[in-house]
């Protein structure tokens, strides 16, 4: 009888202790499981990592221009704060020239408010810190009543001194008048 088909057979003749050994089929299946998990696993971590570098890449180019516009910024405020304090010096030189010199409008007000309707002035002149007036007054008493007055504010007028009175024609009264008032 002759066969017709042709079955692969295999015969080993050496020894059993020869042969090599096949590893059951169940383990180098549950190697390959473990070999494509972990390269997986690899793969995702490397993606992840690769994720979390670019967008931390991102967040320091960000962070680099927000620092650029931050510098900036300050170099701005600084200009401005240099320009603050200047602005300040100016106001703290007024401010003590300001106190340094009499309240002029203070003065003449008082000055104006003690005059009395009959009393005028034909000159007067003003120093830091010293007044001179020259003026006619048809009374006497009008004159020490404005005299009086301006004793009344001794903390704008230490001190009033009177220094002549001559009499004119049609019973008018010359005057000339000096004092000091307070400087701050």
């Amino acid at each position: 009888m002759e066969l017709k088909s042709a079955y692969p057979v295999k015969i080993n003749l050496l020894p059993r202790r020869y042969i090599i050994k096949r590893t059951p089929n169940w383990v180098r299946l549950f190697f390959i499981v473990v070999l494509i998990v972990f390269s997986f696993l690899s793969f995702s971590f490397y993606i992840n990592l690769h994720i979390k570098t670019s967008s931390l890449e991102n967040d320091i180019e960000s962070l680099k221009l927000q620092l650029a516009n931050l510098k900036e910024r300050e170099k701005k405020m600084e200009e401005v704060q240099a320009q603050i304090n200047v602005v300040e010096e100016r106001v703290n030189t007024l401010k003590y020239l300001i106190q340094s010199e009499p309240d002029w409008l203070k003065i003449v007000y008082t000055l104006g408010g003690c005059m009395p309707r009959d009393l005028h002035w034909d000159k007067a002149s003003f120093n830091p810190s010293s007044f001179n007036c020259e003026g006619k007054v048809y009374s006497i008493f009008s004159l020490a009543q404005f005299i009086a007055s301006l004793d009344q504010n001794r903390d704008l007028f230490p001190q009033v001194d009177f220094n002549s009175l001559t009499l004119e024609e049609g019973g008018v009264y010359h005057f000339t008048l000096s004092g000091r008032f307070k400087t701050p």
